[in-house]
This record gives structure tokens, sequence and C-alpha cells, in this order.
């Protein structure tokens, strides 16, 4: 679960209370604002990459990471790789892939989207996941309902016009904010996804009950040929796992793992590719004759954890191990994390935040030691969603 609004952000404790829960720990990775983030979004809160919460998608995948599903097939929780898309068709037939769910157009927290996305840091074109990193993109469609909160964001211009000489494509964006503004739209609907209006610039109130369609660039230019006021855009999102197979339910809820997975069928098994943690110099560009990928050092570095598992019977695990602490707990390696759920009995498991994230709650009691800095304060930090279980109704 969420606090008040997908964009916002409260502590483990709140979020518990808030559910009746008998125990949370947190959730998702998320746009935090924080010096080591140098591209926030503006909204701390977002997901980094999947969540899903009783079958309602309210953040897209960085398509191939893994995840947790919760209340999934046979109504049992599972770890696997979690692909998306969501496809809208307009009144007039025209049909276009959606960008993302909940997020600032133009910002891809995490990378692993659709369309003409590029990594911030280095302007190399991807499609693939890179955790921890953002990749924009200046043609979006963007997908807002009640639950990111009372209005759209105003979108934010991001950089300058550039030309990919391997491609030639052109990122085109605009002289000035005000050009750039000019050229974004929020198609405005009611629940049905009827057309009510067409508002620019983009950025305003979401109606109670109803849907927003936010476009910039191309995006912005896509929806204004194809909306019609009075008429329905029809919506389709599908969800599947590595198999390639649906693996949406009725009560299905998920969130994004953190890390690779860390155990599978019962042994310690880490992806940490498909989970974009490799070095940059494993972009095939900027790599050296003779350089190979190394791993991404997030790997063997100690810190707290929270990690998820499913063992062969069903049983969710939800596990904490503090860090940053060299009296009491240094933390863990991700190997050494994915060995400790195995001694647990995991079939499967993956982690979810870490370090200053990781929080367990228990009748609002708090069961681990929180701290955002080595020998720092303890510190319930306000993190994006949690895990939480409750009694059955």
């Amino acid at each position: 679960m969420h606090g008040k609004d997908v964009q916002g952000s409260e502590t483990v404790r709140q979020l518990a209370a808030e559910s009746g829960a008998l125990v949370a720990v947190n959730g998702s990775e998320f746009d935090i604002d924080s010096p080591n983030n140098g591209d926030f979004g503006g909204f701390e809160g977002v997901p980094q990459g999947l969540y899903l919460q009783n079958n309602v998608l309210l953040g897209t995948p960085n398509n191939g990471r893994t995840a947790l599903l919760l209340e999934g097939l046979q109504g049992q929780a599972a770890v696997d790789e979690i692909s998306s898309e969501t496809r809208i068709t307009a009144p007039d037939g025209a049909v276009r892939v959606v960008d993302g769910i909940h997020r600032p157009a133009g910002h891809v927290l995490g990378c692993g989207g659709v369309g003409n996305d590029y990594r911030a840091s280095n302007r190399a074109r991807t499609l693939q996941p890179w955790r921890n990193t953002t990749c924009h993109d200046p043609d979006e469609i963007v997908v807002f309902r009640p639950e990111w909160g009372a209005t759209t964001p105003t979108p934010v211009r991001r950089g300058d016009s550039w030309t990919d000489p391997a491609t030639g494509w052109q990122a085109q964006w605009y002289a000035d904010r005000a050009e750039f503004l000019a050229h974004t739209v929020d198609v405005v609907m009611d629940g049905n996804w009827v057309v009510k209006q067409l508002r620019t610039p983009a950025g305003g109130p979401i109606p109670p009950g109803g849907r927003v369609l936010q476009g910039i660039g191309e995006g912005a230019a896509w929806l204004r040929a194809h909306s019609e006021i009075g008429k329905a855009f029809k919506p389709g999102s599908t969800v599947r796992g590595r198999d390639g197979r649906s693996v949406t339910t009725p009560a299905l809820s998920a969130v994004a793992g953190g890390t690779p997975a860390l155990v599978r069928g019962g042994e310690v098994w880490l992806n940490p590719a498909a989970n974009g943690m490799a070095q940059a110099s494993c972009v095939p560009a900027d790599l050296a004759p003779g350089q190979k990928c190394r791993a991404n050092n997030t790997l063997l570095q100690r810190h707290a954890r929270t990690l998820a598992g499913v063992t062969a019977a069903g049983e969710l695990l939800l596990v904490t191990i503090d860090g940053r602490d060299p009296a009491l707990s240094v933390g863990a390696t991700l190997p050494e994390a994915a060995a400790v759920m195995k001694w647990l009995g995991a079939r499967d498991a993956v982690g979810l935040g870490s370090g200053g994230d990781t929080t367990l709650i228990a009748g609002n009691t708090l069961y681990n030691r929180p701290v955002d800095d080595w020998g720092g304060p303890l510190r319930e930090r306000r993190v994006s969603n949690a895990v939480v279980v409750v009694e059955k109704p």
C-alpha cells in the first residue's frame, strides 16, 4: 500500500497504522529527494518500476526487472521478472503504446521504458533497465488516475535538442520553457475514458474518478490529432512474467525488487544484468577494445537489506537485516543476503528497498534499527510504499 497519494511518501509505521497491519516492511525503491540523486523528478515517492495494487497498475515496470507478486496465481506470492504494455485506442481507431503511469512525463526512473528513451548521463539510447539511473524521453504519453493526487504535474523541459550520431534520430526539445509548454497537453476524461477537455499547457486537476492522458512532444501531437470531445479512448494493459504469460489475477498486487533475484529454485541465483546492475562501461559504445562488463560494485557493498521470498509451501518470508552500525551489524552484500534467504528456506527471493529504507514494523513496534548513514542516529525514513500483512476479512 501507499499513503494518501502515489506521488507522496510516508514512514512504514504510518502505512502500517493506516492499513491496520500486523506486520509491515518497506516496499519499492523510489525517486528520493537526496543529494545522491542529482536527477530528482520533483515527487518523492514515485516508485522505481512496477507498482500494482488490487489489479490496478499504478506504476509500470522497468521491463524485465525482478518483482515480488502478492495474491498472484492460486492466491500465492511469487518472484518473477515482469514486463508490461499499456495501449490506448483513440476514438478514430488509432492505437499507441503508453510510455508510463503516474510519473513526470519525460522522466523514466530506472530506465527500461518504451519509445525514444535515452540515458541522462551519456545520452545513449536504451530501453534496458538501469537501476537508480534516469532516462529521458521527449515524446511521451503518461496516464494519471486520482491515486496520483489532485492534479497532474506540469511537465519539465529537460536538456536541449541533439542528434544520435549512430541513427540520426533527433531528440526534439524546444528553444525555451514557454515553447515547450505550448507543445504539451492534458486530455481530461471521466472514469469511462470519455474525453471532456483538452488542456494546454499540461498540468491541472484530475477529475474525481477520472483519468488524464498527458502528452509531451510527439505524444502531445498524437493526442491532439486523435482526441475528440465526447468520445472515449479504450485502454488495455498486459502484465507478463518471464515466460511471457499473463500474471494478472483479480487481487494481484506487486512491487518491483530493488535488487536482482537472489534465490531461484531453492539455490542462490542472481541476475544483475537483467535488473540494470551493470557498470556504465557495459554500454557497448563505451567499451574499450577487449574490455568486458563488470558486475556493479553495489553487489558487494554491505547495506541494511529488506528481503522477500517464497518457500516451496507458498509461505511468504519478509526479512530485514540491519546495517551501517559496526557495533551491531554492518549489513550484508547481495550474495550474503541470498545465502540468508536460502538458509531460511526460500524457493525464490528478491530484495526490496535497502539502506535507510529498511524498516520492519510489527504491532506498531519498530523491530529493526533504520539509519540513513554509517554511525548515524535511528531514523524512520519516509518511503514510497510498504508490503503489509493484514488479518483476513
